[in-house]
């Protein structure tokens, strides 16, 4: 008789019949379907463990890959898109247009920012491996900026720019919306210094 070929795909259906309803004789063992062999509950676990390690990593926003130096309080940076959607973040100089946003905050390990605005940066790699940088908009009272949806391609252009979509104005301490009149946007950082950036439409007056 020839022996059929031994099929190891573990979701097929099997070839065996049902249970019976009776309970196995004493010293029997109930048979065990080979689709839920240990082999396949290993596999079924690292499945589990793979998903939830995504959702965690989802949870932090963006993660880093290594980029320039190691950012600290005060230091100022941008952030682009890099190959396999990663972010990466990029040091420069605060007087740079290249500057669009600043360290207000840099802690080791997974910290939760400080209530406020924020763009919570996860450092997954690189220089920076291990820690949490706290990033406010780099602007002052006059700055005008393309892109504010995109934290990778936001930038600081000149308010006659037919791609500058909104215009900064900085105030001290905490503001209320009235404040920022016709804003599409109000952001507020605790600092220090604390302070609330009001985002509104550069108007024909800019």
């Amino acid at each position: 008789m020839t022996t059929p070929p031994f099929d190891d795909n573990p979701f097929r259906t099997p070839d065996y019949a049902a249970p019976s309803s009776m309970p196995p004789a004493p010293g029997q063992q109930q048979a065990i379907p080979h689709w839920f062999t240990v082999k396949v509950r290993i596999t079924l676990f690292a499945c589990v463990v793979a998903a939830l390690g995504l959702g965690a990593l989802a949870a932090l926003g963006v993660a880093a890959i290594p980029s320039t130096g190691t950012p600290s309080n005060g230091d100022c940076l941008y952030l682009t898109r890099e190959s396999g959607d990663r972010i990466a973040y990029h040091s420069v100089g605060c007087g740079s247009d290249k500057a669009t946003y600043k360290v207000e905050n840099a802690y080791r390990g997974t910290i939760a920012c400080a209530s406020g605005d924020y763009v919570r940066f996860q450092a997954m790699s690189g220089a920076a491996s291990g820690r949490t940088l706290c990033l406010a908009l780099n602007v002052r009272t006059g700055d005008c900026l393309r892109d504010v949806d995109d934290q990778t391609t936001i930038a600081k252009v000149s308010c006659a720019d037919p791609a500058a979509k909104e215009r900064a104005e900085v105030f001290s301490g905490y503001r209320d919306d009235d404040t920022c009149e016709d804003a599409d946007e109000v952001l507020s950082y605790p600092g220090p210094p604390r302070r609330t950036v009001c985002l509104a439409p550069p108007g024909e007056n800019i």
